[in-house]
């Protein structure tokens, strides 16, 4: 969040938070954090020219250390003065390139009597740390995602929300396997469980023709892409329906020939025989 931003909800993957100016944050919250802890650290997402300005209009702050704009501190800057106190401000650089290493002491009154700072360089004589590593690969994985939803979302428009949304979700294959965790199993071996696939073999991931069939509620307020990770394949509601309705008349406890034809028409499936597909796919 920058400084002087204004007040902002924000909702991702189903976390409900508030971003708030910094310089109101910290004031309301340092505080109850002095009376707890001898050194007060601030994590800041700003530049470190506004970081500096932070630490200078709010009084209190031992060291704060800045990530946004890749700067190097192979000296920590010091903001004001023995009289009022003073403040580290220290930055490292950028994609994990470098690692900040302060040692300081500090007094019993939490006052930071001496320090001393390293910067070293996390060069190829560093090994990785396997842990880190499963870590970032799982977030690339999940940024893939998020790049995937948005790079269709400006292909096809995103869903809006209307008078007309259906009250019944999508909920995703997850939440089915709760209960039914051996259907759940015999779908993921089917070609449906990895339906995007074939798109993303020949770059037709963001076709809105091709999508409707290879995705789950493709384009619908709850549907794919708003839930791009649960709902990327032909899962368990692209047949059955909305989640919601599992336990009520209009849920479809085993999908009929003309469900299946909705996709797997003569265009796409010529040689489509009910009887024969199903046996690939029955649970």
């Amino acid at each position: 969040m920058e400084e002087g931003e204004p007040l902002s909800p924000l909702n991702t993957e189903g976390d409900d938070l508030m971003t708030l100016d910094p310089t109101d944050a910290i004031t309301a919250l340092l505080p109850e954090v002095r009376q707890k802890a001898q050194v007060v650290v601030v994590f800041a997402h700003l530049t470190q020219r506004k970081t500096q300005q932070l630490v200078d209009d709010v009084k209190g702050i031992d060291i704060a250390i800045s990530g946004k704009d890749g700067f190097v501190n192979y000296k920590p800057t010091e903001v004001g003065n023995d009289s009022t106190g003073k403040s580290l401000v220290l930055e490292a650089g950028e994609r994990g390139k470098y690692l900040g290493a302060l040692t300081m002491v500090v007094s019993e009154h939490g006052k930071i009597l001496r320090y001393n700072h390293e910067v070293h360089a996390l060069d190829k004589n560093i090994k990785d740390d396997s842990l880190m590593t499963l870590e970032v690969t799982a977030f690339k994985e999940r940024l893939k995602d998020v790049r995937k939803r948005e790079a269709v979302e400006q292909a096809v428009g995103s869903p809006t929300q209307s008078a007309n949304t259906p009250h019944e979700k999508f909920l995703g294959a997850q939440v089915c396997a709760r209960c039914h965790q051996g259907a759940f199993e015999s779908w993921k071996e089917t070609h449906h469980a990895s339906s995007m696939a074939p798109l993303e073999k020949k770059a037709m991931e963001t076709s809105a023709e091709c999508l409707k069939c290879h995705v789950t509620g493709f384009n619908q307020p709850s549907g794919y892409p708003n839930l791009s990770t649960e709902l990327g394949s032909v899962s368990c509601e692209q047949c059955h329906g909305f989640g919601t309705l599992h336990g009520d008349k209009s849920f479809v406890v085993k999908p009929a020939a003309e469900s299946c034809t909705t996709c797997h028409d003569k265009k796409n499936s010529p040689n489509f025989d009910y009887a024969t597909y199903w046996k690939k796919i029955s649970h």
